[in-house]
């Protein structure tokens, strides 16, 4: 049995485990993102040194932040980890270790888990819509990833959905909708209520309700842009904002809004791995790699 290491390197965390060939995940843990290039690669080497140790492992999948150029390993931008814009990360990885590394963007690995183990194993052809601090995604086109020729599709944060042209980022992100329903009650950031409580708060106050409501109007408009452009078999729906069920409703009812939206319309689903896709992703293009290698 093949095993490989997976990391899933996000702004605030980086999470890593064992997994077998088969998808199974053996072991879990994860650290701090550091805030240097120095402390990132020696956190890094340190953990892959650890499960050489005790498992007889054959290759590494990351994902990664920000837009790679899967092929070069170049990262034009690193996201959060600023410190690494430039930087060539296949270059910098097997520095570290003598295990061969793939690397590709988190979201683009979050489809690819979806598409290996999750929601997303029936179709393929399928976009993901990740929803956080801002909005990424992954399109799976024929069964692999469509990166677009300067690995930068997906980005469907910068679409423009909001009244006067804001993007998705803005104003359809879980950020945005937190700030929304702040305002919508007068409470600090700090003060607000979190995920299914505010849901259910919507019912009972009509300013609250007037805010979700409107942030999904705009969640509605990106992913009514996104279908009619790829016209996949199903969308999926990623973040922790995804388990809240009224969401798939209040979508429901803006999408039918859309003159079209009978003849574009297509299932809408919640992720099934949450943050366990990206490094299963990551691990299934390092499986590939190591299959066309051998």
């Amino acid at each position: 049995m093949q095993l490989f290491i997976g990391f899933d390197v996000g702004g605030t965390h980086v999470k890593h485990g064992v997994i077998d060939e088969n998808g199974k995940e053996l072991t879990a843990d994860e650290y701090d993102t550091p805030g240097d290039e120095n402390a990132f690669k020696e956190k890094w080497e340190a953990v892959v040194a650890a499960y050489q140790k005790e498992h007889d492992v054959v290759g590494i999948g990351v994902s990664f932040p920000g837009h790679i150029n899967h092929h070069t390993g170049e990262a034009a931008k690193a996201g959060a980890l600023d410190y690494l814009d430039g930087e060539n990360l296949c270059e910098l990885f097997s520095g570290l270790t003598d295990l061969p590394v793939t690397i590709e963007n988190d979201a683009n690995c979050a489809a690819l888990g979806e598409r290996w183990q999750g929601a997303g194993k029936d179709y393929a052809h399928f976009v993901c819509i990740t929803i956080g601090t801002g909005i990424g995604g992954g399109i799976v086109m024929e069964g692999d990833l469509y990166r677009g020729s300067h690995y930068r599709a997906g980005e469907f944060g910068v679409l423009p959905v909001g009244n006067n042209g804001e993007c998705m980022h803005e104003v359809a992100s879980a950020s945005g909708l937190m700030k929304a329903c702040s305002r919508a009650l007068r409470l600090s950031e700090d003060e607000m209520p979190h995920g299914e409580e505010l849901f259910k708060r919507m019912e009972s106050d009509v300013h609250l309700r007037e805010a979700i409501e409107e942030w999904a109007h705009f969640l509605s408009r990106g992913v009514y842009s996104v279908i009619s452009m790829f016209d996949p078999q199903v969308v999926l729906i990623g973040g922790g904002i995804s388990e809240q069920e009224k969401i798939y409703l209040l979508l429901d009812k803006y999408l039918q809004r859309f003159e079209e939206w009978e003849a574009l319309k297509v299932p809408i689903l919640p992720c099934e791995l949450g943050n366990q896709a990206g490094r299963l992703g990551a691990v299934w293009l390092a499986k590939q790699k190591l299959s066309r290698s051998a």
